[in-house]
């Protein structure tokens, strides 16, 4: 049998097809066929979807990555003699591509009978609707990344907006994944931002995980803990090479992203990957969509998210031992991280009011039915009295 921790000195790319029997009594896998991760890599897509020629390719992205390498994409294919179509997709009304049952509804009315297979041009959204209507459809999906914005491009999971509530649905992984980081350098500051945001905020839902498995005795995979949190380590101290455009920088970036993304496909849940700052981002996004605003990125809602749940750890871990126990991250180690990377370090400073701030703490909780330290707190009697301070310490008083 091999040793489970063989993965931990494993390169991203080695990782497809490979299988192991873990310490944590599970059997885990990377039921991926191929990720092709590096500068200049995207040439390498046409080859690598050989096994799928024959059937037509729908080419999937929006008003925005269609620019970027949507266009690109389909002369790639059409050049290299494959069947293909490219369709659009946009939110009338709306000031970017959401993941909702209409714009769900638009992708499936545009596979016909002779598409074989679903190629994603984009990043979170454009991802996440190729992976669910895909898996519905029962055909395979690569995705081309635009942007080192988000964690789910390896993911098993697809985040979609439902009734204006924010849910996660289980999918499949791509059969192929090509993210170029000459591509990705261009993507805007605020998207490099995000990316980062959404693996700084592993330190939270590591914490999380941890404090469901003492107190409720939820499954932990220890050697998946640690694969993430190495990888989110090495991120920091990449930071500034990282933000600087730095092309080693952004493929380890990226590399973290998609191995977080496949911690979620090992455990077959998510909680290597999102905890309570994950709850705290969804709550303000459904809230700027049910008033019909642009919500800020995800990964940046996530960083402000992870600060917030530090804070509680903070308060709760002078209290309560076994909250100690779980080595909760500082909240002022995260804004020294995300000061340095020029991202939000108050509600106000990312769009959210001081009101929806600690409506969030209250409520944020009930989004998912996943322990954490707001439901620890809750538990206590603890959390109105909480939510109030941290609304404190964060907003300054600001009403």
């Amino acid at each position: 049998m091999d040793d489970p921790r063989k993965i931990l000195t494993m390169k991203v790319g080695e990782m497809p097809g490979y299988g192991y029997d873990c310490s944590c009594g599970r059997h885990h896998s990377v039921d991926i066929n191929k990720i092709i991760s590096g500068s200049g890599v995207l040439k390498e897509l046409p080859e690598a979807l050989k096994p799928y020629a024959g059937r037509k390719m729908l080419v999937v992205a929006d008003n925005n990555t269609v620019e970027i390498g949507g266009h690109r994409v389909k002369a790639m294919l059409d050049e290299a003699g494959y069947d293909t179509d490219l369709l659009v997709l946009e939110t009338k009304g709306y000031p970017v591509l959401l993941p909702d049952e209409t714009t769900v509804g638009t992708l499936l009315i545009h596979i016909t009978d002779e598409v074989g297979i679903l190629i994603g041009v984009g990043s979170g959204t454009i991802n996440d609707l190729c992976k669910i209507v895909s898996y519905k459809m029962k055909l395979p999906f690569a995705i081309v990344g635009t942007a080192p914005s988000m964690d789910g491009y390896a993911s098993v999971m697809a985040p979609l907006i439902v009734q204006r509530q924010k849910i996660t649905y289980p999918a499949h992984y791509p059969v192929i994944i090509v993210t170029d980081t000459d591509l990705l350098n261009t993507a805007p500051l605020i998207m490099k931002q995000a990316g980062f945001g959404d693996v700084i905020g592993k330190y939270t839902a590591l914490t999380d995980w941890r404090l469901a498995h003492k107190v409720k005795g939820d499954h932990y995979c220890a050697v998946t803990a640690e694969l993430v949190q190495n990888a989110v380590d090495d991120c920091v101290a990449n930071m500034d090479a990282y933000f600087g455009g730095s092309p080693e920088a952004v493929l380890k970036m990226n590399d973290t992203l998609l191995l977080t993304g496949i911690s979620i496909g090992l455990i077959g849940y998510t909680r290597p990957a999102s905890g309570s700052e994950h709850h705290l981002a969804h709550f303000w996004e459904i809230d700027a969509i049910a008033r019909g605003v642009e919500h800020p990125l995800h990964g940046n809602s996530v960083g402000l998210g992870s600060i917030a749940s530090a804070e509680v750890y903070k308060i709760m871990r002078t209290r309560f031992e076994v909250v100690d126990s779980v080595a909760p991250p500082d909240p002022d180690m995260l804004r020294e991280i995300y000061s340095r990377a020029g991202m939000a370090l108050t509600p106000m400073e990312l769009g959210v009011s001081p009101e929806l701030f600690k409506r969030s703490l209250n409520n944020g909780y009930r989004i998912r039915p996943r322990y954490t330290i707001f439901n620890f707190t809750m538990e206590q009697g603890m959390l109105p009295e909480i939510a109030d301070r941290v609304t404190e310490i964060m907003c300054g008083g600001a009403r």
